[in-house]
């Protein structure tokens, strides 16, 4: 496995790579201070985000308007977000120009749904309110709302309240586009019905971080989660007779940054560890029928705090944020 660094970032939490007109591009930002960062990925070209208070959560292109983005930021370790919320960016040919959009305090994940020709960012609260970091007495709260090239084109919609939010993805359910949440109650995902976002429970108890990928290439997808919160196991489920049945697990330590993908024609699971060993692992699976998995330590000392699979130009790679080792790294064959 090869590795190359893309940026160094201080205390770096988000990482994530995405497509803009053909063009990969990966943004990073820090979990302490204002560096936030736009690599055009296969240059050496590297964007300073200007204007931003750090506590970087997320950060998610518009994909119909370009050089439009919105992200999360403001919360701050540990869980230190009354003045959090949710940014909005736009790159001019030599500048930046970011603002605040919505007040959200304790805002912790964004992501944009296309659907029906429209953009919907919902966005989600780990808390309404934190007297304390050990304060979660309170349930988060996932909004979504409209915008277009202008900005958000509504105010906020309140679809749905959870404890711990700490999961957000963008999947399939039913061969349609949705965002699933993850939180103390479980996994729900938003069908629209009636010209709302329902969310539906897709999973019912505590979890963490998620993916969902077909490991065996069953045509059935599985369930990959970190449970519980920050938790200390990686679990894989396989949906059978109407219910879900735990196939595998491993140790984790404040398990974080999970994803899943395609990587040299074979499904895998990333994960990383940001106590105990601080490791950044890979996983395959072997025989899901019998609970066998191969498991492989792709960084010592990392502390990884997200990642993810993405392909450009036909190569495959394994993007991390190694908040230990102050990088954002890719890895690939």
């Amino acid at each position: 496995m090869h590795k190359k660094v893309l940026m160094n970032v201080e205390t770096v939490y988000t990482a994530n790579a995405f497509a803009i007109d053909n063009q990969v591009y990966v943004a990073a930002g820090s979990e302490t201070t204002p560096e936030v960062f736009l690599h055009k990925f296969g240059t050496d070209e590297t964007s300073l985000v200007a204007d931003c208070p750090g506590g970087v959560m997320s950060f998610v292109p518009q994909q119909q308007s370009k050089g439009h983005f919105f992200s999360v930021m403001g919360l701050f370790p540990p869980f230190v977000g009354a003045e959090a919320g949710i940014f909005r960016h736009v790159k001019n040919a030599s500048s930046w120009n970011s603002k605040k959009v919505v007040e959200l305090p304790f805002a912790h994940r964004c992501d944009i749904l296309q659907f029906e020709g429209k953009e919907y960012l919902f966005s989600a609260s780990c808390s309404q309110f934190k007297e304390n970091p050990l304060d979660w007495s309170k349930a988060g709260e996932v909004f979504v709302s409209e915008f277009n090239e202008k900005g958000l084109a509504e105010e906020p919609k309140l679809v749905k309240k959870l404890f711990r939010n700490h999961g957000m993805l963008k999947a399939k359910m039913n061969g349609k586009d949705t965002i699933f949440v993850s939180g103390a109650e479980g996994i729900y995902y938003f069908d629209f019905e009636d010209g709302n976002f329902v969310p539906k429970q897709y999973f019912d108890h505590e979890v963490s971080e998620f993916g969902i990928i077909d490991n065996d290439g069953d045509g059935k997808e599985e369930l990959v989660t970190i449970e519980p919160f920050h938790g200390n196991t990686l679990n894989v489920y396989k949906f059978d007779d109407n219910k879900w049945e735990l196939k595998y697990q491993d140790e984790l330590w404040f398990g974080h940054g999970l994803s899943c993908g395609m990587f040299n024609g074979e499904a895998i699971i990333v994960v990383g560890n940001r106590r105990g060993p601080l490791t950044l692992c890979l996983y395959k699976a072997k025989d899901i029928a019998k609970g066998v998995f191969n498991k492989e330590v792709l960084e010592e000392e990392a502390g990884p705090t997200q990642t993810q699979v993405f392909s450009d130009k036909g190569v495959d790679y394994i993007l991390s944020a190694n908040q230990l080792k102050k990088e954002v790294a890719i890895y690939y064959l």
